[in-house]
């Protein structure tokens, strides 16, 4: 049995018969909605976590990227785990691209406990970064591919 790579979506190559699905795909316009493929595939992944919308982006950084501008505003603080892939492998792209200051917060394999995020959290007080968003990641690549368990996960949201 050949082995799989997991370290990273960038190492792993397409098969032959992937390849060939890919070449052989219906393709349009993404910029116009005419792609059928990516359309077909946002509106399944919707469907499925029961949501109005998806939109399909190609790496794992964009979608970090566009969730910290989506939710935060500059001079806004995001907790995140201290080995997490927005601080470690993103160019510094959070205080670059939004303004927003990057809080590493320590865990264990990736993961964060309710005290260690709640202690984190900025009182308010005009002279701190307001805590806007947290951060939290699956498969942590520093942490070893750590999952989360889920209601560990619920768990720190809450």
């Amino acid at each position: 049995m050949k082995p799989i790579d997991f370290r990273s979506d960038t190492v792993t190559k397409p098969t032959p018969a992937m390849r060939r699905l890919i070449a052989d795909a219906e393709v349009g316009d993404d910029v116009y909605g005419e792609d059928p493929t990516v359309r077909r595939l946002e509106e399944r992944v919707a469907e499925r976590l029961g949501l109005e919308a998806a939109v399909f982006v190609p790496s794992g950084t964009q979608a970090n990227q566009i969730a910290i501008g989506a939710h935060c505003r500059t001079g806004d603080e995001v907790l995140t785990e201290e080995g997490s892939h927005i601080l470690h492998y993103e160019g510094g792209a959070v205080p670059a691209l939004w303004g927003v200051q990057p809080a590493a917060l320590p865990g264990e394999r990736g993961l964060l406990t309710p005290q260690t995020v709640t202690a984190a959290v900025r009182e308010d007080n005009i002279h701190n970064p307001r805590t806007r968003l947290l951060s939290l990641e699956n498969t942590h690549n520093r942490g070893g591919g750590t999952v989360w368990p889920v209601e560990r996960f619920r768990a720190v949201v809450e």
